[in-house]
């Protein structure tokens, strides 16, 4: 009997402290998550300077490329000039300028040192073109060389950033399931009701102000507006990261008014809202709803992906909101309900 109540007494301390036992796995996960969300945070900035200082730097080597062959023409048009003189003076008799000058015949002499004068300060102007175009052309070598190998080491860092970012976005991901199975554990060992999500933060959640994030956990982001792109043009839109294939949900009540595609976004969603702002998604890798169709905040309406102008990037949604026919900053519509 002493030994039944002992094994009874060690049993139940055992289920005590099976909570704790629980809790433990459980706030590690929350901490790497927390520490997780801070790297994603910088790994995405950084992803977003290198594409802004490669932009610039593509531009500008586009740019310097275009000098290069006009000073390359100039320089080649110089030289043949100074050639074609050389050849003129030679079948003229014009090298032999000593030879005319000493000519018998004093009465010609002024008349040939006139010419000689003329075709010697015509020589040396051409001489000097062809220095000058010989230098500028080197000098825009230079330049050309020096931005290509700049846009080399950018584009090595951009690729960099987006490895680092994607393996994140890839551990976050499988840290957000973790989560979900230790909070079921805790809540089925110490009997506690199932809490409702969260609202807004992702997932569909629908906020306070009835609107939801546009893309599942896990997800990175930082205000790039402004930031330069390719070709001389301006980033109207906020880069949302998260792994391929996640799931996208409609930010406001709305229809989706209109899907296409482009050189630069790819698969694209045009979302119009009851609200009378009209969003924008890009570089999504498929549909989830027809076009025309009537959505409800937070409902799925499409996937994440690298279409378009992203392929060489990280996967992500390029999120652009539209009021009074213009985009404006997403930045602060998203981070109130984003987190």
């Amino acid at each position: 009997m002493r030994r039944i109540v002992f094994g009874l007494a060690l049993l139940g301390l055992l289920l005590a402290g099976v909570p704790e036992l629980q809790a433990a796995p459980l706030d590690d996960a929350r901490r790497r998550q927390r520490a997780l969300k801070a790297e994603l945070q910088e790994a995405t900035a950084e992803l977003q300077a290198a594409e802004a200082a490669l932009a610039r730097a593509t531009d500008q080597l586009d740019y310097d490329k275009g000098q290069l062959e006009a000073a390359d023409r100039q320089h080649r048009g110089a030289r043949a000039a100074l050639a074609g003189q050389a050849a003129a003076m030679y079948r003229s008799g014009g090298l032999a300028i000593a030879d005319a000058l000493l000519d018998r015949d004093p009465s010609l002499v002024p008349g040939r040192v006139e010419m000689a004068t003329v075709l010697v300060s015509r020589n040396a102007e051409l001489i000097e073109d062809a220095q000058v175009t010989g230098d500028a052309y080197r000098s825009v070598l230079g330049r050309v060389t020096r931005g290509q190998e700049r846009a080399t080491a950018l584009r090595d860092q951009a690729r960099a950033s987006v490895a680092k970012l994607a393996a994140g976005l890839e551990e976050a991901k499988a840290l957000e399931a973790r989560l979900v199975r230790l909070e079921q554990r805790r809540k089925a060992a110490t009997k506690v009701a199932p809490t409702p999500p969260p609202s807004g933060g992702g997932g569909g959640g629908v906020s306070a102000s009835g609107k939801a994030c546009i893309l599942e956990r896990p997800y990175s982001y930082v205000d790039s507006w402004g930031a330069a792109r390719s070709g001389g043009r301006r980033h109207q839109g906020t880069d949302v990261m998260a792994p391929h294939g996640a799931r996208v949900f409609a930010f406001v009540n709305g229809v989706v008014s209109r899907e296409s595609s482009s050189t630069n976004g790819g698969i694209q969603l045009y979302l119009q809202g009851d609200n009378g702002v009209e969003y924008f998604y890009a570089h999504l890798s498929g549909y989830a709803v027809s076009t025309g169709a009537r959505v409800r905040v937070g409902q799925l309406i499409a996937y994440n992906g690298q279409t378009g102008n992203a392929r060489y990037t990280a996967p992500h949604v390029h999120f652009e909101v539209h009021i009074g026919g213009g985009p404006v900053n997403p930045y602060p519509h998203l981070k109130p309900v984003c987190g």
